[in-house]
């Protein structure tokens, strides 16, 4: 067999696993799998809007899944797989990415692996058609003599508001991500390898990290000069209420072509859950940054030390007793001196797809309504996004 049929293989394979576990012990549940068999809850307890986090879902993710009673997790499997099936109205020939994206299959593995240990695993088989990388591997300690602290170390999430990693937008919220220079502001806020502390009480959530490369597993080992962040978050959250408030910010260095960049940045957020009688949700996030050496422009000229912004607000609307979320978001980012303005505007839709013999399937369409954004086409816009999602549990028993 050749290395080059090495991925295609492994694809038909995980293909032909999940399909099986489809027709073999379909579920009535459409939560993440493993935490729908272990409580026998709907996706609203933790969802807004999968995979949009609700205020208690927002709970259970920041605690490490200790939310979650060990002896209920341990009644199920750990493994799940997802697949997605996207479609961009901008991509295809001549611009490097397919238009109509197939190859996005990943496994997953959750639990505990100690009375005291909680783990989630992520590895992408095939990511935008290409051999699959890591995106997720943690384990998170939680003292049994402090049940609100915990404790994660390995290929983690940083601390930011969730709907930086758990959002029913295409495109998520950019109030991070501009770019100043040769610093991609974004990239601070994917999953890296380092540490995190969060102690979660009823009312306050204080998180601290320090994190290295966002490389795959060979990151594990790799000390080399490059992106090294102290990140922290603080906020006022509760499981049971639908408004949260915090801080958050980064202190850290990067290599660029004119030496070292040092960097920091400052925000603030608030997040409301839609409510009942169609009371609208929200999210706005404003972020100030500063970079003492930016690195070159196209010309060769070294910039200055840059100061910049970013800032996104979103509207949600939860329709069809909640199995519909619609949402308007506009964000904006300054990039300063190396850079200027970009702006966007972008609608999104996420719904569940009522299937019987596909409780997992969540449908997402998105277009992008012009502003000066890249995200609004090179046109103006607007720009179509979609995307099927279905995650399927693997269950070894009927």
């Amino acid at each position: 067999m050749s290395f080059r049929r090495l991925p295609t293989v492994i694809v038909t394979a995980v293909l032909a696993l999940l399909l099986s576990s489809l027709f073999y012990a379909p579920r009535p549940s459409s939560a993440m799998p493993e935490f729908a068999q272990a409580t026998g809850l709907q996706c609203s307890a933790c969802h807004t809007m999968v995979p949009l986090l609700n205020a208690y879902g927002r709970y259970v993710q920041r605690t490490g899944y200790a939310a979650i009673e060990r002896a209920s997790l341990d009644k199920t499997f750990p493994l799940w797989i997802d697949e997605a099936l996207a479609t961009d109205s901008t991509a295809g020939a001549g611009t490097g990415t397919p238009r109509d994206d197939f190859g996005n299959l990943a496994i997953h593995a959750i639990g505990y692996a100690l009375p005291d240990v909680t783990y989630h695993v992520q590895q992408w088989i095939t990511q935008g058609s290409q051999s699959g990388g890591l995106d997720t591997a943690w384990l998170a300690y939680h003292p049994a003599f402090a049940p609100d602290l915990h404790l994660f170390v390995g290929k983690v999430l940083n601390p930011a508001p969730s709907p930086y990693s758990q959002t029913s937008d295409l495109d998520g919220p950019l109030a991070s991500s501009t770019v100043v220079g040769e610093h991609d502001w974004g990239a601070t806020y994917g999953n890296r390898w380092g540490t995190r502390a969060a102690y979660v009480g009823k009312s306050l959530d204080v998180e601290a990290g320090y994190y290295l490369t966002s490389e795959d597993l060979n990151g594990l080992t790799d000390f080399s000069p490059g992106d090294k962040t102290f990140q922290w978050k603080v906020a006022l959250a509760q499981a049971k209420s639908p408004l949260e408030v915090g801080v958050f910010g980064s202190n850290g260095t990067i290599p660029v072509s004119t030496g070292t960049d040092v960097y920091q940045s400052q925000a603030g957020y608030i997040q409301l859950d839609p409510g009942k009688n169609y009371r609208p949700g929200a999210l706005l996030i404003y972020q100030r940054q500063s970079d003492s050496n930016a690195g070159m422009d196209a010309n060769g000229n070294q910039y200055s030390a840059a100061a910049s912004a970013g800032w996104s607000a979103e509207i949600f609307e939860s329709l069809l007793n909640g199995n519909a979320l619609l949402s308007y978001r506009h964000d904006l980012n300054n990039a300063g001196i190396t850079g200027g303005v970009t702006n966007g505007n972008s609608v999104n839709l996420a719904f569940n797809v009522p299937l019987r013999n596909f409780p997992y399937l969540h449908g997402y369409v998105e277009a992008n309504l012009g502003g000066n954004s890249s995200l609004a086409g090179a046109s103006g816009g607007p720009q179509w996004k979609s995307m099927l999602w279905l995650t399927v549990p693997i269950v070894l028993h009927p």
